[in-house]
């Protein structure tokens, strides 16, 4: 399957990438800055690097001529920013003939278990409530706002587009490899163990769902087991 990563030489988008082509996918590695790509790898040889802005419509059309799915791994800042990547993206990849998107963003866009409510709309005095739905309680609220708003705005983006698609929600991304267990939940944030979760994890949830599919149309909470 032929496939482009944004972000590829992010964090995530190293990882990312390096599993897409250890599954035998063909994958074009959108940058902005090729010098970051982790060149030594063997992997790299098999990577098609374009260099070039999300916000550039030509060039991501251009780039994403041939692909099946474009996954976006830019940084998950959150703002306008988030919402007008997911835009170019969605908007410049499906010109571009992108048949399904994967998406990163945060765990503020999942349903707090149990309620109808994201983790962004809880009441964040009452820590003993949040502490029982294992949520966050040590981050300003202001700051998971902001982030969450431009993710909440994304998903709409793409709901509006009605393209096929997977949300990514993780917690805080370390770097470190796939394991062997991870926990993923679908819509809803994964208790205390969501909290934490390695670029490997992440990475290799969206390549394993490349063939399944399972995870399409879900906000999707991963996690270190």
């Amino acid at each position: 399957m032929k496939l482009i990563v944004f972000g590829a030489s992010g964090g995530l988008g190293q990882w990312t990438w390096k599993a897409a082509v250890e599954a035998g996918h063909e994958v074009v590695a959108f940058v902005r800055t090729p010098s970051k790509l982790d060149s030594s790898d063997p992997r790299h040889a098999s990577l098609d690097v374009v260099r070039c802005d999300v916000l550039d419509a030509d060039a991501v059309r251009a780039a994403a001529a041939g692909c099946r799915v474009a996954i976006n791994c830019t940084s998950p800042a959150g703002g306008s920013a988030a919402a007008d990547m997911a835009r170019a993206i969605v908007e410049n990849g499906s010109a571009a003939g992108v048949e399904r998107y994967y998406m990163v963003g945060g765990m503020g866009a999942l349903w707090a278990p149990g309620t109808e409510r994201t983790v962004l709309m809880q009441d964040w005095d009452d820590l003993e409530g949040m502490r029982k739905l294992g949520l966050p309680t040590s981050m300003p609220r202001e700051m998971i706002r902001k982030m969450t708003a431009g993710h909440l705005a994304s998903m709409e983006i793409l709901a509006a587009a009605g393209v096929p698609h997977t949300y990514l929600c993780p917690g805080a991304m370390t770097d470190g490899p796939a394991t062997d267990s991870r926990v993923i939940t679908l819509d809803e944030i994964g208790g205390r163990s969501a909290m934490r979760v390695t670029f490997g994890n992440v990475a290799q949830a969206i390549v394993d769902d490349l063939e399944e599919g399972a995870l399409l149309g879900h906000r999707v909470c991963v996690a270190d087991a």
